[in-house]
Parts: C-alpha cells; sequence; structure tokens
C-alpha cells in the first residue's frame, strides 16, 4: 500500500510537469469514456434493470396464433378458456390500450391509460399508494363504474388531495369513482407513452365485443412457482389444441406461445442498442490507441530518466506498475470528466429518443452507471498503459546516455508498435464510418419512399364524436356532412376529408372477406385486408390517385346500396386479371359485414410504415358505417398555421367537443422515421468523432516520425532531393499506414456489420458504395493529416538537420 501512494504521487507529480500531454490525453478518453457511459446508462435502464414488479421473471407474455394470424392479441372467450384450464400459471390478466378525457377543470384533457382485468394487481403484486385495487366483481357488466388513477395525475390534477379517494369524476362519458391512487412512477403496460388511468376491462363486455373471432385483447401471465418456462409453454399449447377442436370456426390450427415479459418490451430497441454499444466500444478503442501512441511518444522522452531508475535498481516489473499507475490515474481523471459530459449526455438522449422508444424516463446515472464507469476507466488505463509501459521498461542504460539514441534499434521497435496503433485506429474508424454510411443511405432510401400519398400541404384534425350530445347513428352522419362543409369554408382550404385512420398513424384495423360467387375459403383461412372508413373528399385530398372506377360521394350513405373502394394490391391479390369494378366482397363482422360492391380502385400506400410494403386494403363510406373516431384532414397551401381555424370550425359544432390531436401530414411522416433518425444521429456523432481522433493518431504518428527522421531528411536535401520528393515521402508513409488499416478495416466491416441488417432499408450490409465512400473519405483525411508534418519536412534546413544527432 506504501509503495502504492508513493506511485500516486510520483504520477500526478509527473502529469503535472507534462500539462499538455496531460490535457490532451484527458479530453481525448473523456469524450471516448462519457460516450460509452452515456449509452450504458440507457442500456442499463432498458435491457439489464428487470421490469419494477414482484418476481419479474416469472411474467409471462403469451399471444395467440392461427392460420390467419401469427402471435398476436386474443379474443375475450379464448382468454376466458385458456384462464380457467391452464394449471401452469398463478394469474392470467388482460388488458387493452385506451383513452379517455377527463372533464375536471375548465379544459377536458385528453388522458391515455389501460383497460385492464383484476387479476393484473396480484399478478404485479402492486399495492396502491392510496385507497384500493378494483375487484373481480368490479370488473364485469352491470356494476358501478371505477377507476384508478396514477400518481402523477393525482398530483397534477388533483393536488395530491387524498380525498380524491372516494370522489367521482367524469372519466369519457360517465362519471367514475376513484377507488385508488397507484405508486409513484408506476407503469403498466409499459409502454412509449404511459398509462394515467386504469378502468376494469370486463365492465363492458357485451356481445360486440365477446365474440370469439375478435381479436382485441392482450395477455399477460405469471407462472406458478416451481414451474418452468417450457412446462408453461406445454400447458398453454394442449389447451390450445383442445380449442381449436371445440371451434373450428376460429380456432382453426390454433396455438398459444409464451416469452418472457422483459424480453418483449425490449425486442424492438434492442438490436439498435447492442450497436451502439459496439460503436461506442469502437470509439473508445480508438482513443486508447491515439493515448498510447503519445505515451510511447512520451516514453521517448523519458527514456533515460527509466534507464537511470533501472541502473539504480528498480526491477522491470517495478517499472511496468509505475508506468500503469500513472496510465490508470490518467483514466480515471478523464473518467470523472467523463462522467460529467455524460450527465449531460444523458438528458440530450432522453429529449431526443423517439416515443416508441420505452422505459426512457428511468435512464438516469445511477450505482450500477457508476461502477461501471469506475471499471471501465481502470481497464482503458491498463489496455492503452500495458503496451508502452512494457516498451518502455526494455531499457539500454549505453544506449540511452547516447546523445544519438533515437536511431536506435529500440526507437525502430517502438516506431513500429506506433504504425500498429494506427493502423488499427484507421480499420476501426472504417468500421464504424461504414456503419454509420450504411444508415445513412438507408434512412435516405426510406425518405425517399413515396408513401403513395402526398403529405405536403396538409394538416388533420383527430375526435371522437360525443355520443352524448350526438346519440343517434343519423346525427352522426349529419356531423360528418356538417364538419366536411365547416371545414371547406375555412379560407384557403382547396379540399377536405376524414378517416377513421390515418397512414402512418400507428393505427390499423383488420377485417376478413370473402368473394362472392367463389367457393368459399376453408375456416380459420380467410383472407384479410386493412379496413378504412373513408369520407367523400378523402382520396382528393390525400392525393391518391384513383385509376380505375369512381371516388365516393355523399349519395353512398345508408339509403345507398353498399359501396367500396380497394387497393390495387388488393386486386392483384385476389382478382388478377378479373375487372373489379361491379366484383362483390362479403367482408367479415362488426357493423361492416355484409355484401359490398366495388366501385373504384385507388393506388396503393404505405399504410402502417415506410418500411412494410402496401398491404391489400378496403375503403368503406364513413356515411354508410358510421364511426365516432374520425381525423379529418384538409389541404391548404398554408396548412401548417391551420390549426386554431380547425379547432374552431369543431367548437362551432359542438362547444365541448374534446379535440384529440391536431397534426400535419409531414409531421406524421417524420415521427414514423424518427426511430431511424435517432439511431442515424447517434451513430453519425461517434463515427465523427472516430473520424476526427483517427485524424489525430495519423497527424501525430507523422509529426513524430518528421522529428525522428530529421537527420535523414536533411542528408536526403543535401544530396539533391527536393521538396516534392520529402513531401512524398512523408504523405506515402501516411498512405501506407492507412491502406493498410483500410484493408483491415473494410474486412472486418464486412463481417461485422451483417447486425445492422435489421436497422437497414434498401440497401445490403455489403453496400459497395457505402465501402467505396468511406475509403475515399478516410484516404483524404489521411493526406490532411500528414499535410503540416509534411510541409514542415519540406523546409528542414540540411545544415541544421545533419547536425541534429
Amino acid at each position: 500500500m506504501t509503495d502504492l501512494i508513493h506511485d500516486l504521487r510520483y504520477a500526478l507529480r509527473a502529469l503535472g510537469k507534462a500539462k499538455s500531454f496531460t490535457a490532451i490525453a484527458i479530453l481525448t478518453l473523456a469524450f471516448a469514456l462519457g460516450a460509452n457511459t452515456a449509452i450504458f446508462s440507457v442500456i442499463s435502464a432498458i435491457l439489464l434493470q428487470p421490469l419494477p414488479y414482484a418476481q419479474s421473471e416469472e411474467l409471462m407474455w403469451i399471444t395467440g396464433a392461427n392460420t390467419r394470424w401469427s402471435d398476436g392479441p386474443f379474443s375475450w372467450p379464448n382468454y376466458t378458456d385458456m384462464k380457467k384450464q391452464s394449471k401452469a400459471f398463478a394469474q392470467i390478466a388482460g388488458y387493452s390500450s385506451i383513452s379517455a378525457f377527463l372533464y375536471q377543470g375548465a379544459e377536458p384533457e385528453r388522458l391515455r391509460g389501460s383497460a385492464v382485468t383484476a387479476d393484473v394487481w396480484p399478478m404485479l403484486g402492486v399495492k396502491p399508494h392510496l385507497g384500493r385495487p378494483f375487484t373481480a366483481k368490479e370488473d364485469s357488466p352491470g356494476q358501478p363504474l371505477v377507476v384508478m388513477i396514477s400518481y402523477e395525475l393525482w398530483q397534477r390534477r388533483f393536488n395530491g388531495n387524498p380525498a380524491v379517494v372516494g370522489s367521482q369524476q367524469r372519466f369519457g362519458i360517465n362519471p367514475r369513482t376513484i377507488v385508488g391512487v397507484m405508486p409513484r412512477n408506476f407503469e403498466f403496460p409499459i409502454d412509449a407513452q404511459k398509462a394515467e388511468f386504469w378502468m376494469p376491462l370486463g365492465e363492458d363486455m357485451d356481445s360486440d365485443g365477446s365474440g370469439r373471432g375478435a381479436i382485441w385483447m392482450n395477455v399477460v401471465g405469471r407462472t406458478r412457482d416451481g414451474v418452468s418456462r417450457e412446462a408453461a409453454a406445454t400447458d398453454l399449447k394442449t389447451i390450445a389444441a383442445r380449442l381449436s377442436k371445440q371451434y373450428p370456426d376460429s380456432n382453426t390450427s390454433l396455438t398459444f406461445n409464451i416469452e418472457p415479459l422483459h424480453d418483449v418490451m425490449v425486442r424492438e430497441v434492442r438490436p439498435a442498442l447492442i450497436v451502439l454499444m459496439c460503436a461506442v466500444g469502437v470509439v473508445l478503442l480508438i482513443g486508447c490507441a491515439n493515448v498510447a501512441n503519445l505515451l510511447l511518444a512520451r516514453a521517448a522522452v523519458r527514456h533515460k530518466e527509466i534507464s537511470i531508475r533501472s541502473a539504480i535498481g528498480a526491477t522491470r516489473g517495478r517499472i511496468v506498475f509505475q508506468l500503469l499507475v500513472e496510465s490508470v490515474l490518467l483514466s480515471v481523471i478523464a473518467g470523472a470528466v467523463g462522467l460529467l459530459l455524460a450527465t449531460w449526455g444523458v438528458d440530450l438522449l432522453v429529449a431526443l429518443a423517439p416515443a416508441e422508444i420505452p422505459r426512457v424516463d428511468t435512464i438516469t446515472i445511477d450505482r450500477t452507471v457508476l461502477l461501471f464507469t469506475l471499471v471501465l476507466s481502470v481497464l482503458t488505463g491498463i489496455i492503452f498503459g500495458l503496451a508502452p509501459a512494457l516498451s518502455a521498461s526494455k531499457t539500454n542504460l549505453v544506449e540511452a546516455l547516447k546523445e544519438g539514441s533515437r536511431g536506435s534499434t529500440e526507437g525502430r521497435r517502438r516506431n513500429r508498435v506506433r504504425n500498429v496503433l494506427v493502423m488499427g485506429e484507421v480499420a476501426l474508424s472504417v468500421f464504424l464510418l461504414v456503419g454509420a454510411g450504411l444508415l445513412l443511405r438507408s434512412f435516405l432510401r426510406l425518405s425517399g419512399v413515396n408513401p403513395g400519398f402526398d403529405y405536403r400541404n396538409a394538416i388533420s384534425i383527430d375526435l371522437a364524436i360525443r355520443q352524448s350530445a350526438f346519440p343517434k347513428d343519423e346525427e352522426v352522419a349529419q356531423y360528418h356532412r356538417r364538419a366536411l362543409a365547416e371545414l371547406a369554408a375555412i379560407p384557403g382550404v382547396t379540399s377536405v376529408g376524414g378517416a377513421n385512420h390515418l397512414p402512418l398513424g400507428n393505427n390499423e384495423s383488420i377485417f376478413t372477406f370473402g368473394i362472392v360467387g367463389r367457393p368459399p375459403y376453408p375456416q380459420g383461412q380467410e383472407p384479410s385486408a386493412t379496413h378504412v372508413q373513408v369520407t367523400p373528399g378523402y382520396f382528393r385530398t390525400m392525393g391518391i390517385p384513383l385509376p380505375r372506377g369512381r371516388d365516393l360521394s355523399p349519395d353512398d350513405n345508408a339509403k345507398a346500396p353498399p359501396a367500396l373502394v380497394v387497393s390495387e394490391s388488393f386486386v392483384k391479390q385476389y382478382l388478377p386479371g378479373e375487372n373489379p369494378i361491379g366484383k362483390q366482397v362479403a367482408i367479415d363482422g362488426g357493423s361492416s359485414g355484409g355484401i359490398r360492391t366495388i366501385v373504384g380502385v385507388v393506388r396503393d400506400i404505405h399504410f402502417v410504415s415506410l418500411v412494410e410494403a402496401p398491404k391489400p386494403t378496403f375503403y368503406v363510406p364513413a356515411l354508410q358505417v358510421l364511426t365516432r373516431r374520425m381525423q379529418y384532414t384538409v389541404r391548404a397551401p398554408n396548412a401548417a398555421t391551420l390549426g386554431p381555424s380547425l379547432r374552431a370550425a369543431v367548437r362551432k359544432l359542438d362547444r365541448e367537443q374534446p379535440i384529440l390531436e391536431v397534426r400535419t401530414l409531414e409531421q406524421m411522416r417524420s415521427e414514423s422515421l424518427a426511430g431511424r433518425k435517432f439511431m442515424l444521429v447517434l451513430i453519425g456523432a461517434l463515427a465523427t468523432l472516430a473520424l476526427v481522433l483517427a485524424a489525430v493518431g495519423i497527424y501525430s504518428i507523422m509529426s513524430y516520425t518528421v522529428t525522428q527522421r530529421t537527420s535523414e531528411i536533411g542528408i536526403r536535401m543535401s544530396l539533391g532531393a527536393e521538396a516534392r520528393d520529402i513531401f512524398r515521402l512523408i504523405v506515402g508513409q501516411a498512405v501506407k499506414l492507412v491502406g493498410i488499416g483500410l484493408v483491415a478495416g473494410i474486412i472486418f466491416a464486412l463481417a461485422a456489420t451483417r447486425i445492422m441488417s435489421s436497422l437497414l432499408y434498401g440497401i445490403t450490409a455489403t453496400d459497395p458504395a457505402t465501402f467505396a465512400s468511406i475509403c475515399l473519405l478516410i484516404g483524404g483525411v489521411a493526406v490532411l493529416a500528414s499535410y503540416i508534418p509534411a510541409s514542415r519536412a519540406t523546409r528542414v534546413d540540411p545544415l541544421v538537420a545533419i547536425r541534429y544527432d
């Protein structure tokens, strides 16, 4: 311990004397360590921390699948049958995300919530902060309406007043009794948008939502003590086989699958986070190589000092330990600075993170992250300090005491190590830059995808028509007609239309169907298509071409024959080579059920996302199949400024009508790309940092080379070498090092970038154009980084240079 304290004091003095070296090394490592700390804090919060529930490893996500869908939600009857028959699960609970307006205060506020079964509370093992959870009896039709609220909503809208428990508040249409307040930061389900209230799922389970073919609810279960995941899966598959035989109409080839709930929550973001961690690891390795190069250069300066220490009795191990203490101390100081940078970085990451990343609000610099930073700092100090320490500890007292020792074999050996480090930096930079280049080209390809509709100069207003104000179907239809007229009357509006779901809006309804006049499909194998309810003027407003047939009109109302417009992919897949106009389609289920005649065909659009190919879609007249949820869209040159006018037009029809959202179609498109843009920005920033560090490494070794070869350069110039020859000599050495690094980096990138395949669109992980561009970029940076040292070499005075040693 005494020796360690002595070495620390000596290291502090040594680093204090070399202020420039210390500052550069700390700054280089601080950025690399700070980036690693920031990204690890994200990975720790999202991937490594268990879910905030009791014994969360026992919680399983349960999905159903048959010949029509795979790994999807449940129907209510299949859920209740599975719950009754399962012997492997202690609790099984269902839920569905919902929203409602809270009428408390001057302005109704739209809240996001969840309808859950009463089993969810014992399953999660979480008790309310105040009050009680709702009971199984309350989770059934005909019971008094109750609700539980979040701690945050309790504080924000009710000022933390305990008397709120037991009070009645209006959530949506009817008043509800608040029976409980959940603990601070409670979250279920864990989603991008936190639920602020929880209602009983079974309270309105009437015939419309209780059909075995109505697939809509999510299911989570907790396995019994001692029951393995495999045993639970076997139990559910047995139940599914039984239900498949018992109800062949809806459950043909039914199967149930399970997966740990935590894995499901992070499934979409795991690949991107792993790629990010690899990227910051690469940046750290480049930083280590840079500092190792600095230490090797410094070792040449301290060669005499170390040789004398060896001569007076210091063993090689003692010298190596002392040098490693300096390296680790340097790294720990850099880690502390990096921790400060990481704190700012985490705040920036949280602010920029797209909505689909779960548990973002839990990202913080906690004990786990602090321990990670400390361990990483120590390991980093050892990694970049070991090679220079071993090299410096090989001393030759006779050579060290000579003025001309710079040309010794030892110096040449250190130069080889430095060259290898620079080549390694270049190779790692190539890998990271190729990754950033692939993401950039992929993003540009995706941004250039034609969504099938015109997202420019259009804005939508999202609302759900109040049932209390417009209880009858004819009143809802009249509301749609009046709303279209009011919105069309806004100055500057050129067209207006509406749909219950807009493309790229994260909402989709899928209905099965049959073609009239054809043999029926086998039970459970009926085809399905995306189902959208639209008003007259929708296709014109959205800029969706209609190449065949006619558009929907105001005459397509409840008194007119049932009409249908289908997409081109629908025709290609189900009516190939036929004239679709006049064909009849029998749509299954709901109020859209029945036979409808195709009157028009529109172009395909990307409905769910730009990544997914257009799906078969049919459009039903909203005046025939009434819906209270409607997203009215208007087109105008000044669409982005029309938000207040849209709100005023809706308020004119119903002063108390809550408005869910107002946003442009451009915003919806941008939000659909937000996740990929976020990933591109992070990888691009890390790649830029790697390129800068690599350039600094090339510059430093070229500068050091010029200094070492001053005498040689003087002799060459004395023998007739011209300035351009010296310039080519130095730049040529840099190009040689970079060339070897490029080859190694390309080989590494070809093997490693395959893990990014799921993040790419329109290109492969071996895209030749990207690799060629990165090679040119690295080559250009190498020439620029070696330009200043090479220029300095051409100005060497031969007479001074010959006497240099």
